[in-house]
């Protein structure tokens, strides 16, 4: 699936409003926060630009941790930009697509978790991504088979680890660290949560807020993905 400029603005205004609690709690969205953060404080960096922020769950973290960090957000939906403009009155939010554009300005760092493999070209993007790095460029993508789950929420292609560090390198980047994370909790898991697609969906996709069983549910995944190793895996981490 991939949706025009418009219609994937009103896909996300829709998506973010449901995706509160999973975003908050769900497993695989909590690891790649937790590692891209701990990169993020290994380096020498001030500012911080997090494309694909959504509701800045990641952003809040950051400020947690590092307040006296220089932190912007971007995403493609108009109405989370200006909720978060509200929410977080001492960060700069800005409306942006990926797929056409990119902000005429430099950050020490620019994180981008799960947002390339929502885009039609992505050495496009990546290139994008690029021009606005002015130190370190953390990104996530998937790196397994393209699931009926990951079709619902917009993904248009899944890679290799080959694939995203020669766009990087074609972008003038050089590439620190490349990790297929994941195996084997991580990648069961893609399995298992896409045998029954609708019945997933309905339950942990489509709900503000997480009743205690789900939180459960997302504590256990978590807690086994820690036992993950950085090889084999779906989930590619790369800076």
């Amino acid at each position: 699936m991939h949706l025009a400029s418009n219609a994937l603005q009103a896909f996300y205004h829709v998506a973010w409003n449901d995706w509160g609690d999973m975003i908050r709690y769900s497993p695989g969205p909590r690891i790649r926060r937790e590692k891209i953060l701990s990169w993020v404080s290994e380096a020498k960096v001030n500012s911080l630009l997090d494309i694909g922020c959504g509701n800045s769950e990641f952003l809040l973290q950051v400020h947690a941790k590092i307040p006296s960090f220089e932190l912007a957000g971007a995403d493609i939906s108009h109405s989370v930009i200006e909720e978060n403009k509200r929410r977080l009155p001492g960060v700069d939010f800005f409306t942006l697509d990926l797929d056409q554009e990119h902000l005429p300005r430099r950050f020490d760092a620019v994180t981008c978790m799960e947002v390339v493999e929502h885009c039609q070209d992505y050495r496009a993007a990546i290139k994008r991504l690029a021009e606005m790095t002015g130190k370190w460029l953390f990104i996530t993508v998937p790196c397994g088979p393209l699931f009926e789950i990951d079709r619902r929420v917009g993904h248009t292609k899944h890679f290799s680890a080959r694939e995203i560090t020669d766009a990087l390198q074609e972008s003038g980047l050089k590439v620190i660290t490349a990790q297929r994370w994941g195996f084997p909790f991580f990648n069961l898991y893609k399995h298992a949560i896409n045998l029954n697609p609708d019945v997933l969906c309905k339950a942990f996709l489509s709900s503000q807020k997480y009743r205690p069983k789900q939180k459960l549910v997302a504590l256990l995944t978590y807690a086994a993905f820690k036992a993950s190793f950085p090889w084999l895996g779906y989930q590619l981490f790369v800076s």
